[in-house]
């Protein structure tokens, strides 16, 4: 089949145009979980700020033998 001529075949790339749709959705997926990440890293942020501000209070209270 060397060298023969299909002047009537088109030649595509069917794979490309298959997969399209699917790389949509997997990009979609992945900038949701990327919003999700970024939300824990907020929370995460809080959550520390929030112990940073207690630590004190509680080293006060087991120094003075109220724990």
């Amino acid at each position: 089949m060397h060298g023969v001529e299909y002047p009537d075949v088109e030649i595509k790339n069917s794979l490309a145009t298959a997969i399209l749709p699917e790389k949509h959705s997997i990009v979609a997926y992945l900038h949701n979980l990327q919003a999700k990440v970024e939300a824990l890293k907020r929370l995460q942020a809080q959550t520390a700020t929030q112990l940073d501000a207690l630590l004190p209070s509680i080293l006060d209270k087991a120094f003075k033998g109220e724990l």
